[in-house]
């Protein structure tokens, strides 16, 4: 039984060159912990223990209850070195957001949340969480020897400074990789040799699976997750020439502002390449996906994979505990990023995928709720959670990857490394960008797949639903032409 991927084989990738993780790793963790303690035991000195609340998300993981105990045990010990005691709420997922408005509303905010991008910095828009520029310019106690926005990944702080302001609202918190795990027995009664790096090659693989009576590829056509990884690397592999008609500051990432004004110009269009070629090759593909995709959860594909009923598994690298912690799984695997769009089928093709992750996304914010010692407490806290200790022990107990640049990566993650690949340069179908249009792609992609909507109908609809959401997204930050669509230097 192989309870390992092989680091030649599963190659999840990050953004950056993790060499330089590994060799600034060495042993930080084990002096900074004990510099921090110290730190947070005088911190406390003379004065009664400040009491803060922290919400997060993270159910949609199959290792939700994982994920919480973990975080319960990280408060108990930040608890035991400073004195803090943190009330933990912990939010489904798909309530989450819903949840956080509430709260803002009702002001009664946690001091500290998990967030994303995009929300936390609409939040700041509407007042509900702080700058944390003051303390990003402090050395933390529990990463001493520079100031504390030096110990990120640079692709990391850049991915977080808010567009709208250039000023940093949150933290990274961690991130996840995205790839494709194959059952290396099934491929091989299929007669196929080696992974495929072409989508060709893949489509073939997918054709020799099926026809040996194995499902290709497990996947949920409820999940957010499961639609949007492929369609997000089928649109980047497609979308250079796009991309730099869009990127209007050079910088080759085109951002929610320059999205917003490409939808104004018109150059974002779904009834158009290369959204509407992808969203066809993509429902191509989903012939080879197990025929129920549409009335199961993510979790339920998983399993399918799991208990080797299908040959294919899109995964988050979150998940990898459920991989290695599965019991009777019997089969050797491997994993692949998504297969390169070759020039051959799409002349204007970048011919490199698209790797899904490595990027800032999740993210620890302060709430306006937090005022006094209790914000002091807050920004503390969030220095521990992006410590090298922590980091460290959510890589080795949740497979995250970090944020920072000596974090000691376990060794089931030193393997990752970029293969031939490309970022996210455009989000297109995240909810990062627009939330309702993400989750309206889910359900218009129900249909489409299903073959009740055409994609003449699908791609129409989703031009609206995508002006509706960049015209509200221009009102809430006060985007318009004239301040260039909040991108417009102060003089």
């Amino acid at each position: 039984m192989h309870k390992k991927l092989k680091s030649g084989l599963l190659a999840v990738s990050l953004i950056i060159a993790l060499t330089a993780l590994s060799a600034c790793g060495g042993n930080n963790a084990n002096v900074n912990s004990s510099e921090a303690s110290t730190a947070g035991e005088a911190k406390n000195t003379g004065g009664e223990a400040a009491k803060i609340t922290v919400a997060y998300w993270g159910a949609e993981f199959a290792t939700a209850q994982k994920v919480e105990e973990t975080y319960k045990e990280i408060f108990d010990e930040y608890k035991a070195k400073t004195g803090t005691e943190v009330e933990f709420t912990f939010i489904p997922d798909n309530n989450y957001r819903t949840w956080m408005v509430t709260q803002q509303a009702a002001n009664s905010m946690p001091e500290v949340v998990l967030t994303r991008m995009a929300w936390v910095w609409e939040d700041f828009a509407k007042q509900q969480v702080l700058d944390l520029t003051p303390y990003m310019d402090k050395e933390s106690p529990y990463n001493p020897g520079k100031p504390w926005k030096e110990t990120f990944l640079p692709s990391f702080y850049k991915d977080s400074i808010n567009p709208a302001n250039g000023i940093i609202n949150s933290a990274p918190a961690f991130t996840a990789m995205i790839r494709i795990l194959y059952n290396k027995e099934l491929f091989e009664q299929a007669g196929i040799a080696k992974a495929p790096e072409t989508w060709t090659e893949f489509i073939d693989a997918c054709k020799k699976l099926q026809e040996a009576g194995i499902t290709p590829m497990a996947m949920s056509g409820q999940s957010n997750s499961h639609m949007s990884w492929f369609l997000t690397s089928i649109f980047g592999q497609l979308d250079e020439q796009l991309r730099k008609k869009m990127d209007t500051d050079g910088d080759n990432q085109v951002i929610k502002n320059e999205l917003a004004r490409a939808t104004d110009e018109g150059l974002v269009d779904y009834t158009k390449y290369p959204f509407k070629d992808g969203l066809e090759l993509f429902k191509d593909f989903s012939q080879y996906w197990n025929t129920d995709f549409n009335g199961i959860d993510e979790k339920t594909a998983q399993q399918l994979w799991l208990t080797g009923k299908a040959a294919m598994l899109p995964l988050n690298s979150a998940d990898l505990s459920l991989v290695e912690d599965m019991e009777g799984r019997n089969f050797e695997y491997g994993g692949m990023p998504i297969p390169v769009i070759t020039k051959e089928q799409f002349p204007e093709a970048m011919g490199k995928s698209v790797m899904l992750g490595g990027a800032a996304n999740e993210s620890w914010a302060i709430s306006s709720s937090a005022k006094d010692e209790k914000l002091d407490a807050a920004a503390d806290l969030i220095m521990y959670l992006t410590s090298p200790e922590i980091q460290g022990k959510l890589g080795e107990t949740l497979s995250y990857l970090p944020t920072i640049n000596n974090a000691n990566l376990p060794e089931k993650l030193q393997g990752f490394v970029m293969q031939n690949e490309d970022i996210r340069r455009a989000n297109y179908t995240g909810p990062a960008t627009i939330k309702e249009f993400s989750d309206f792609l889910v359900k218009s992609l129900q249909l489409y797949l299903g073959g009740s909507v055409d994609v003449a109908k699908l791609t129409t609809e989703l031009n609206m639903e995508w002006k509706k959401g960049m015209d509200n997204a221009k009102t809430t930050n006060d985007w318009t032409k004239e301040n260039d669509y909040g991108m417009k230097k102060a003089e």
